[in-house]
């Protein structure tokens, strides 16, 4: 059984090596580097018929099949090789040749990226060598070079381009602030927002109403100023400060409720559990507070009782 094992194994040997030996006579090149391919994954694997699209071995040789698997190339039927550009279906303009052009190159790009071995590697010459000899138009041309031109510059982009520099803290805080106060903006209510460092101790991000305040002037002008009764007064910027007292003070609520009770000593910190609980009846009061300011939400007009 040894012996028919090693008989079979040096036949095999022989026979590609006829093979390869014809094609390089006929100046084959890229059929004899796809054999030498081929005969590398089979010895890798005697026993085995290696799966397409698989790895054959740790170095990453893939299986490919046939070249003529393109629907454009095929097998010369005298002297071995392949005819690299045979079979294009015929074009009845120069935009119908582009056409044609880039889509046997979107073949082409399919083929040699799924079987990206060695041999497929040095495909394209052979490719372009043949469309010259077989008198392919010149849009086909185009068309198929502009596309593997299309899939070379991006290879070549991620290749060549240079490591982008980590962005400075700074500089990216003001970026994603920018973006934070463009996305307020776009919520149809004037907004401010509150951003705290990570490991402060306070809530990462607070929001509030920023562009309801009170007009001093109205509100410390004389009677005679302000207007009469019958033009009224609007005090929904009340209503939105309040907002903004009850926020801060829940706020501060929360920095509290963070802090750590403990003293040094292990016993409790009895003061700042006033203060919590102090601040605590602070926000409900306030939270009722704006409940019933709720009333002067604008837009409304207030108009004080006539004086008798």
């Amino acid at each position: 059984m040894t012996a028919n094992a090693h008989a079979k194994e040096d036949a095999a040997s022989t026979h590609v090596l006829a093979q390869l030996a014809s094609l390089l006579h006929s100046g084959d090149v890229q059929a004899a580097l796809a054999l030498t391919e081929a005969a590398s994954a089979n010895s890798a694997k005697p026993a085995e018929a290696a799966p397409e699209e698989a790895e054959i071995d740790a170095v990453g040789r893939i299986a490919s099949p046939p070249l003529d698997t393109l629907s454009f190339i095929e097998r010369r039927k005298s002297g071995g090789g392949y005819n690299y550009w045979a079979n294009v279906p015929a074009a009845t303009s120069y935009a119908d040749e582009c056409e044609i052009g880039g889509r046997l190159a979107e073949e082409f790009a399919s083929f040699i990226g799924k079987y990206h071995n060695n041999g497929n590697g040095a495909l394209l010459g052979s490719i372009v060598i043949d469309m010259e000899k077989n008198g392919a138009g010149r849009g086909h041309k185009i068309g198929f070079l502009n596309t593997i031109n299309k899939y070379a510059m991006g290879a070549a982009y991620f290749l060549h381009a240079d490591a982008q520099e980590p962005e400075h803290p700074w500089t990216k805080c003001r970026r994603l602030g920018r973006e934070l106060a463009e996305a307020l903006e776009s919520t149809g209510e004037q907004q401010f927002a509150y951003i705290a460092p990570k490991g402060s101790g306070t809530p990462t991000l607070l929001f509030g109403h920023l562009d309801y305040h009170p007009s001093t002037e109205t509100l410390n002008a004389t009677p005679e100023i302000r207007g009469t009764p019958e033009e009224g007064q609007d005090f929904s910027e009340l209503f939105y400060e309040l907002i903004n007292l009850v926020e801060l003070a829940e706020a501060t609520l929360d920095i509290l409720r963070e802090m750590d009770y403990t003293r040094g000593d292990g016993s409790r910190n009895a003061e700042l559990d006033r203060v919590v609980a102090l601040q605590r009846v602070l926000c409900t009061n306030l939270g009722r507070l704006r409940e019933s300011a709720e009333v002067l939400d604008g837009p409304k007009t207030w108009v004080p009782a006539s004086i008798a």
